[in-house]
């Protein structure tokens, strides 16, 4: 078992954004970003975070004046059957798929995203492959994820084309994406996750190594958030970077029990993702 590891701090202020560092990495890839799914996606058009260190966009809240039928959402449905997936903010199944719509933050429309989820296993563990549609350049995401107990994270990930694997990035113990027990937080609960991020080339050459670290601060709870597929009572989590490039740069996510992520908005990158539908196996069908 991959065992993952935070501190936990209630109440505490989080870190001030601090200037953009360069990684020196092997390609522009970042692992922040989500394929929505894998919110690991890490960036929505493929997973990857554009390299941009404007950090004065805070990110505002959207004012959706929507109140939720039931406390994990869907507008206008009633009570959602969770099925599988109660008490689970990331929930993960074989033949899963989300879509999202990109937007900036003015509202543009930018394309969908589509991440779909496979069972697999990973260090003869379950896991689950998160994969998105190819961006305009033809390059998708495949990311691996795990569940450790409440906590679900990133282990792997490699940008995909039709012709060749561009780069392979591994995270050691992983890059955290999601933690059941924000469902049973108080707003200011903080804690801070540690990682060792590898990459490589396609071909597993040219190795560079650098230590990273996040801070996730729980910044609201049962907070009504209207998106295509519906409102949902959410928990909006922040999450700053504490080691490695580009510290002190934020990302907001809104969270649903039993459906996922349901927002996403990067103020530096003036993007945001918003849950279009959901099809989970076991679970929530949306809309």
């Amino acid at each position: 078992m991959i065992t993952l590891a935070g501190t936990l701090a209630c109440n505490q202020p989080s870190p001030p954004p601090g200037a953009d560092e360069s990684t020196g990495a092997v390609t522009t890839i970042d692992d922040d970003a989500t394929s929505s799914a894998d919110e690991d996606g890490d960036e929505s058009d493929t997973g990857v975070e554009p390299d941009t260190g404007d950090e004065s966009d805070t990110g505002a809240e959207p004012d959706t004046g929507a109140e939720p039928d039931t406390d994990s959402g869907g507008e206008g449905q009633g009570e959602l059957e969770l099925g599988d997936f109660e008490g689970v903010i990331y929930p993960l199944a074989d033949g899963a798929t989300w879509t999202y719509a990109k937007l900036t933050t003015q509202g543009q429309f930018l394309g969908d995203e589509i991440v779909t989820a496979s069972e697999i296993e990973w260090d003869d563990e379950p896991a689950w492959m998160l994969s998105d549609n190819p961006n305009g350049d033809g390059e998708w995401t495949e990311s691996v994820i795990i569940r450790d107990e409440e906590l679900t994270a990133r282990v792997h990930k490699e940008i995909q084309t039709m012709s060749a694997t561009m780069s392979i990035v591994d995270y050691d113990p992983g890059f955290l994406r999601a933690n059941d027990e924000w469902l049973d937080a108080e707003v200011g609960d903080e804690e801070e996750f540690l990682y060792e991020r590898t990459e490589t080339d396609g071909e597993g050459d040219n190795e560079e190594t650098e230590p990273r670290g996040h801070v996730y601060t729980v910044m609201a709870v049962n907070e009504p958030v209207e998106v295509p597929a519906g409102t949902f009572d959410c928990v909006k989590v922040m999450r700053v970077r504490s080691a490695g490039g580009k510290v002190g740069e934020i990302v907001y996510f809104w969270y649903a029990e039993g459906v996922g992520k349901i927002r996403e908005e990067r103020p530096a990158d003036t993007r945001v993702e918003e849950l279009v539908s959901v099809q989970l196996p076991g679970g929530v069908n949306l809309p």
